[in-house]
């Protein structure tokens, strides 16, 4: 469905496929602290470590079992420091903080592996970003909000800010958790959440002891979303103006076409 409504789903570097599948099964633990569904994880955003943060779009399918799970909206969180602590909003905006990783969870012919398996060679590779923790566009509006202790890295922060800086940041991550910011949901089997990464945190799902789990995930790229948005717009403007073909509207700019399909007042 995906697919036929925006198209592929981000490919993963070495996994043979461009989703993956998280189990509540001791094999699926071995495959380290992200797919180990006992091991709590503080609220995040995915792809942290990818440069550019390809994951845009996510999808959580879940495929087996019924959970309860939260989120956090980054975006409001962002707004609240800004507003009650300019000083803390100001370095996270500006400082730069590295996440990195190394992936060893695959083979070479991307089938997925224990970690402590010392009888299967993984293909293993490095990921690394330094970026802020919040990001803004040339405008200064919020534009996403990168976050994952989990895979924060040794920074190389500039001495001068280091302390204020880590002030800051403690204060951010105790807020990811702050009940204000966050939705808990009930996610029944069969059912599937897709969230915003940029904006959107999320944490462990609540799982029954008793309950099996299965959850299937994947991620769709910014640029592919916004020009399927753009095809989207362009046939509209078709239809309300057939003479508009795709002759001369794949040449509009994007705030143009975004004009020609306003409701009229």
């Amino acid at each position: 469905l995906v697919y036929k409504l925006v198209g592929k789903f981000n490919q993963h570097p070495v996994r043979s496929t461009a989703f993956g599948v998280m189990r509540k099964t001791a094999d699926s633990a071995k495959q380290g602290s992200d797919y180990d569904m006992s091991n709590p994880l503080s609220m995040h955003t995915d792809h942290s470590v990818y440069q550019g943060t390809p994951g845009f779009l996510q999808f959580l399918y879940q495929a087996e079992g019924t959970v309860r799970s939260k989120v956090c909206d980054g975006l409001a969180l962002a707004e609240y420091v800004k507003e009650h602590h300019p000083k803390a909003y100001k370095l996270l905006t500006q400082v730069q903080m590295t996440h990195s990783s190394r992936n060893t969870l695959y083979t070479k012919e991307g089938v997925p592996r224990s970690v402590y398996d010392n009888t299967t060679s993984p293909a293993p590779f490095e990921l690394v970003q330094t970026h802020s923790i919040i990001e803004l566009d040339d405008e200064g509006h919020v534009q996403k909000v990168i976050q994952s202790e989990t895979k924060r890295g040794v920074c190389a922060l500039p001495f001068d800010v280091y302390e204020d800086f880590m002030e800051a940041y403690e204060m951010w991550t105790q807020l990811c958790e702050d009940a204000r910011f966050i939705k808990h949901f009930h996610w029944p089997e069969g059912s599937a959440v897709v969230t915003n990464n940029y904006r959107t945190l999320h944490g462990r799902a609540s799982v029954p002891p008793e309950m099996a789990r299965t959850m299937v995930f994947g991620y769709l790229n910014k640029i592919l979303v916004e020009n399927r948005y753009r095809l989207l717009k362009q046939n509209q403007a078709e239809k309300a103006n057939p003479s508009m073909d795709n002759r001369w509207l794949t040449r509009v700019p994007n705030q143009v076409l975004q004009r020609m399909t306003l409701p009229s007042e």
